[in-house]
């Protein structure tokens, strides 16, 4: 037997890899075929020299690494985990529940708050001074920042919340009437200043 060739498990304690691992650099061109079951010694040093050189020169040009690469979408996958037990404890909200909430609560300020002028009208007019009417508008827009403090909304589907934002974004059918209803009080009441909007 001629000292150049050797069995494959010479060459994989020679160069530090499994077995499995010269077979695949064999395969891939990277070191001699075996012949008869048998490594050239010399070539397959030869080879797998100028394999990790070439490795080192791609990780030095920048080229992607493959071992860096696996660590980051390992990385990646537990911050994925991480993230989706967050949010199973509740700890972690997802952006498009949090918008819909925020929808749904200015929504309902904006309802609220067009309803104040039919609400308080008649109670303005039965005032005798300004500062009656001024503390009685004040009480009305604390007890909507009072309410709107905790509001007991609850997170919808896409579509639903879609509808509710559109419909009550203009003020929905109630609080159109509501707004020309109160125009038409000023008129009676011979209010001459326009009733100042929100």
């Amino acid at each position: 037997m001629s000292t150049t060739s050797q069995p494959i498990g010479v060459i994989a304690r020679l160069l530090d890899l499994s077995e499995r691992r010269v077979q695949q650099l064999s395969r891939e061109g990277l070191i001699p075929k075996a012949e008869r079951g048998q490594y050239d010694l010399i070539g397959s040093v030869r080879g797998y020299v100028r394999y990790l050189r070439d490795q080192a020169q791609k990780a030095q040009a920048g080229a992607p690494d493959y071992a860096s690469e696996r660590a980051r979408f390992i990385r990646a996958r537990a911050d994925l985990a991480e993230m989706e037990a967050e949010e199973k404890r509740h700890a972690l909200i997802a952006a498009d529940q949090i918008e819909a909430a925020w929808i749904a609560v200015l929504a309902l300020l904006r309802t609220r708050l067009l309803a104040l002028p039919d609400r308080l009208a008649p109670q303005a007019f039965e005032k005798s001074t300004v500062g009656d009417t001024r503390n009685l508008i004040r009480a009305a827009i604390r007890e909507v920042l009072d309410d709107l403090a905790e509001p007991d909304i609850e997170i919808e589907t896409d579509s639903e919340i879609d509808g509710l934002a559109d419909r009550e974004a203009d003020g929905g059918e109630n609080t159109r009437g509501s707004e020309t209803t109160a125009g038409l009080d000023d008129q009676r009441l011979g209010g001459s200043e326009p009733a100042a909007e929100l």
